[in-house]
């Protein structure tokens, strides 16, 4: 007999939405399936959990009749039991905002909503779904819009996250990584000139690698309205640097310094839209040749992945 051959099914039906999981959901399905375990192998001979076995038959018993049970062990019945749990949120939840519902949201505002999602290696973190735009499901990783936070960070704040989901924030590195590594995301980018002209950049392919080549860019398929053009292809392939971490080569000046910002930057930039807010100028909010009021980044699953 097997009791994990159904288990991702079981998952679905339990949680009709499953890139939400809440803690408190997660601790009531795994108390239920720890319970079904632990009457499953109370009654049973011979325990495997897929095709391991965690327990051993007993001695035989006499002709026609049932032995003894079996010793089960529950340690790794309970190890199996989590790998398959984590196996299953990494497969549903590891979306980030597809399929996310506004009903679901912890805040709102005129585009989406904050919501908790499960990303494998970061955890529970809550993260911007704009629900609207194009059929929504983007993930919003940065927003400039009233200059209320400091973009002038260090190695570590933007490898984690940093501000308001509702306002200026940035959604932090090794979430990005972790949710665009497969390499089936596009990305867009809303910006809003001085002058109030509004601009829209997308991408058709948009990746953040790894911390350990610290994080580099790999973006590509520009198309927008933009009169200037793609000014982010000059960072196609650069790492990310920032004030306290220069990765921006070694004949390059330490552009994050210099800037004011955290960005992947080269020998220095066409685009910088983390510089600082208030400045009018190559170390504002730029993108060549332009100041920007508002700047907005997201990404989504491409159709059809």
């Amino acid at each position: 007999m097997e009791i994990f051959d159904p288990f991702l099914l079981f998952l679905f039906a339990f949680n009709t939405s499953p890139t939400w999981a809440t803690n408190d959901r997660l601790s009531h399905f795994k108390g239920i399936v720890c319970n079904q375990c632990q009457q499953w192998c109370e009654n049973t001979d011979l325990v495997t959990v897929g095709s391991i076995r965690v327990g051993k038959a007993g001695p035989r018993g006499i002709r026609g009749q049932r032995g003894p049970k079996g010793v089960v062990n529950m340690t790794l019945v309970q190890q199996i039991m989590d790998r398959k749990i984590e196996e299953a949120l990494q497969l549903f939840n590891g979306r980030s905002c597809d399929g996310a519902k506004l009903e679901s949201a912890i805040a709102l505002n005129d585009s989406g909503g904050v919501l908790n999602s499960y990303i494998p290696a970061v955890g529970y973190k809550d993260v911007f779904c704009d629900v609207t735009d194009e059929g929504g499901n983007w993930t919003v990783f940065q927003r400039r819009m009233n200059g209320d936070v400091d973009f002038y960070r260090s190695w570590g704040d933007y490898v984690n996250a940093f501000g308001d989901l509702q306002g200026d924030h940035w959604l932090g590195l090794e979430t990005m990584h972790q949710l665009t590594k497969a390499g089936n995301m596009e990305m867009k980018i809303k910006m809003i000139k001085k002058d109030g002209i509004y601009w829209v950049a997308k991408y058709s392919s948009f990746r953040i690698g790894p911390g350990s080549d610290f994080y580099r860019l790999h973006v590509s398929g520009y198309s927008g309205n933009v009169t200037v053009g793609d000014k982010l292809a000059y960072h196609n392939n650069r790492q990310f640097s920032t004030k306290d971490a220069d990765h921006d080569g070694p004949l390059s000046r330490h552009c994050a310094a210099e800037y004011g910002g955290g960005w992947w930057y080269g020998n220095c930039h066409d685009s910088n839209l983390n510089g600082n807010f208030h400045k009018i100028s190559t170390k504002g909010i730029w993108w060549e040749h332009y100041n920007l009021r508002f700047s907005e980044m997201r990404f989504r699953r491409r159709a059809g992945n």
